[in-house]
């Protein structure tokens, strides 16, 4: 009775094609609410997320790809934490607010005991706080930096040592400590409407070229050491990790605020300056909310938020003035990266305002892949680039499902250092390709820029890609950019799948440099632009317990009654890994034999697979709408 119930509601969803949504939407939204309660109290294993039937009837705007948005979301949830406080001015801590005596053991006591007893709030009152040396959050501790509260962290280098495991641009290495430090912790928050100052301008920032304020011009500084370049070469040559250690003489500056292997993480409310080297890095961490807080820091590498390897976040209401990418999305490099291949997925960065220096990065750390990431509702200054996608023949994997919408940025600051980098929209599969050893090229795809406006920029379009590998799938869609100096270039692109719709440049229609050619062409405009497409999220199954799920996606179009079709996606590698299990020890996943699953509907919206074997499985979604193909790919484990 089951199953003709399910097939029943499934044949349905095949009468129903999704077209223009004052036609159809209020038809979709009966069905999909009738199908997911029927599979709900049916009892399928995974019956539609309750966001796809809200995303339909609450906001239209959440259609097709954007349908993944308030999914994400409704997994993101802020940590909440016992009413219970502790003030650091307080005894028995009795920190001191002069700005002159070391309060780092006072804070670091408190935030160990309102651990101990179960969670809550350490209280930073008003008043100025010298840390000499670093703080470590605990496990269900919310850091709290009431407004007038400023905490001076230390320019004395010794203080932040001995060396702690922690990460540099895409590697493991022990280095001194970040100065806030959060390592393998649940349950963490640090808020309020203080001031976190890194004091590094005159200090940290030395080691290598730095920025000064004023007028955002750069200032120089001192060299940097050669130990970079020794320490990927451990990496490249599997060195063990407590092999690779740094002190002053390697000059590798620590981060600010490190969140290494955590979840359930809350940065809100606070400002953050002058930072030695990336403001707010998260590694391997999950269910993270960044809401609210402002940065300023124009020191060298600067970027505002570093996300690898890490999965369900949401940026929203944040004021970036930093010293390189605001934003910058990755996951990993070298032997490591290419060995663990974790990837960056499903991020939510909305109503920002990017004031310095690259908007938004993906790249150029990211062998284990950059997959559904979501930007909208955004604006820009003071910017030498906007968006910067990097990937090169020595890191890849796959960058797709990449969303950007309503965005204005104004013109690129002209800056000498910045003459060759003022590019509005740059992709490249070339950056940084010098010792080119693994050939694990990068993979652009299914990428949408729409309702984009921007000023002025030195070149305002880039896309070059590879020989064996072209940028895909790509739509512009609704793109006005302001005027270049220089030509824009287009390379290496599967010119079939780019789609360029009501766009301009310099008011201009789209001309270009086409595959090496010294004569820029125009590019013919397109009448029609793919079906935006989500197929429904990842999903972990158990086959001893049950060995079917409900695959359920979303798809629009602007003009055009659509068919559907699931296939599985042939393994591409052996293995994959998917993180640690209890003991730290790495998992990896054989990808799972495509030819012995089942759809039961596969041209409908909605299926339910059946498997027989376990591994990682990979389906698509392809939806047509008669002429052009728009897809989304999801990813299944199944566990024995």
């Amino acid at each position: 009775m089951k199953n003709l119930l399910i097939n029943h509601m499934i044949r349905k969803m095949e009468t129903i094609h999704i077209h223009k949504l004052k036609n159809g939407n209020l038809q979709w939204v009966k069905t999909i609410a009738t199908i997911s309660c029927l599979l709900a109290f049916l009892g399928c294993s995974h019956p539609p997320s309750k966001g796809f039937g809200q995303v339909v009837g609450s906001n239209p705007e959440y259609r097709g790809s954007w349908a993944q948005v308030p999914v994400i979301l409704s997994r993101i949830q802020a940590p909440s934490f016992p009413d219970r406080a502790l003030s650091v001015t307080d005894a028995p801590y009795n920190a001191k607010a002069d700005g002159v005596t070391d309060a780092r053991e006072a804070i670091q006591n408190a935030i160990i005991d309102i651990s101990r007893f179960g969670g809550g709030m350490v209280n930073i009152p008003a008043g100025k706080y010298l840390i000499d040396g670093t703080l470590r959050l605990e496990n269900n501790v919310n850091f709290h930096i009431e407004e007038g509260a400023e905490l001076l962290f230390s320019t004395n280098y010794e203080s932040y040592l001995p060396q702690v495991l922690t990460r540099y641009e895409g590697a493991d290495v022990y280095n001194f400590s970040p100065l806030i430090y959060v390592y393998q912790k649940r349950n963490v928050a640090i808020t309020g409407k203080g001031t976190l100052n890194g004091q590094a301008k005159d200090s940290w920032a030395t080691w290598v070229k730095k920025a000064s304020e004023v007028g955002l011009t750069r200032v120089p500084g001192s060299s940097k050491g050669n130990w970079e370049q020794e320490f990927r070469d451990m990496n490249n040559n599997n060195v063990p990790l407590f092999e690779r250690m740094s002190d002053r003489s390697g000059n590798l500056r620590p981060h600010f605020i490190q969140f290494y292997d955590s979840e359930n993480i809350l940065l809100e409310g606070v400002n953050i300056i002058d930072s030695p080297f990336w403001v707010n890095h998260f590694y391997r961490c999950k269910n993270i909310t960044v809401r609210n807080i402002v940065l300023k820091s124009l020191n060298k590498n600067n970027d505002g938020i570093d996300i690898e390897s890490s999965q369900d976040m949401h940026i929203y209401n944040v004021d970036f003035a930093t010293g390189d990418d605001c934003i910058s999305i990755k996951s990993s490099r070298d032997l490591e990266g290419l060995q663990k291949m974790i990837p960056s997925k499903n991020i939510v960065i909305q109503n920002v305002r990017f004031l310095a220096d690259d908007a938004i990065a993906l790249g150029s750390e990211a062998s284990g892949g950059v997959r559904n990431i979501f930007v909208e509702n955004s604006e820009g200054s003071n910017l030498r680039k906007g968006f910067y996608f990097k990937g090169n023949n020595n890191r890849g994997n796959h960058f797709e499902h990449i969303r950007i919408r309503n965005l204005t940025l104004g013109d690129l600051v002209d800056l000498p250092e910045n003459a060759r980098k003022l590019g509005m929209i740059d992709v490249t599969t070339n950056y940084d390709s010098i010792g080119v050893k693994y050939n694990r090229p990068s993979e652009f795809k299914d990428i949408r820029l729409e309702n984009i406006i921007t000023g002025t920029s030195i070149f305002p379009l880039k896309l070059e890609g590879s020989a064996g590998v072209l940028i895909k799938d790509f739509v512009l869609d609704g793109v006005h950019l302001g005027a270049g100096e220089q030509p824009n270039v287009i390379t290496n692109v599967d010119l079939k799948t780019l789609f360029v719709h009501n766009m301009t440049v310099g008011n201009k229609p789209l001309f270009a440099l086409v595959e090496g050619s010294n004569e820029e062409k125009i590019i013919q405009q397109n009448n029609n632009i793919p079906p935006d497409v989500y197929a429904g999220e990842e999903q972990v199954i158990i086959l001893s317990q049950k060995n079917v799920i409900t695959l359920m996606g979303d798809a629009i179009d602007k003009e055009h009654r659509l068919s559907f079709k699931w296939e599985a996606i042939p393994a591409d590698a052996e293995i994959v890994s998917f993180g640690e299990d209890s003991n730290g020890n790495e998992l990896y996943y054989s990808f799972g034999d495509e030819k012995s699953i089942e759809f039961t509907h596969p041209n409908s919206l909605v299926t339910q697979v059946i498997f027989t074997k376990p591994g990682m499985y990979r389906f698509r979604l392809n939806v047509s709408d008669g002429s052009l193909t728009g897809y989304h790919t999801v990813f299944i484990e199944v566990r024995r």
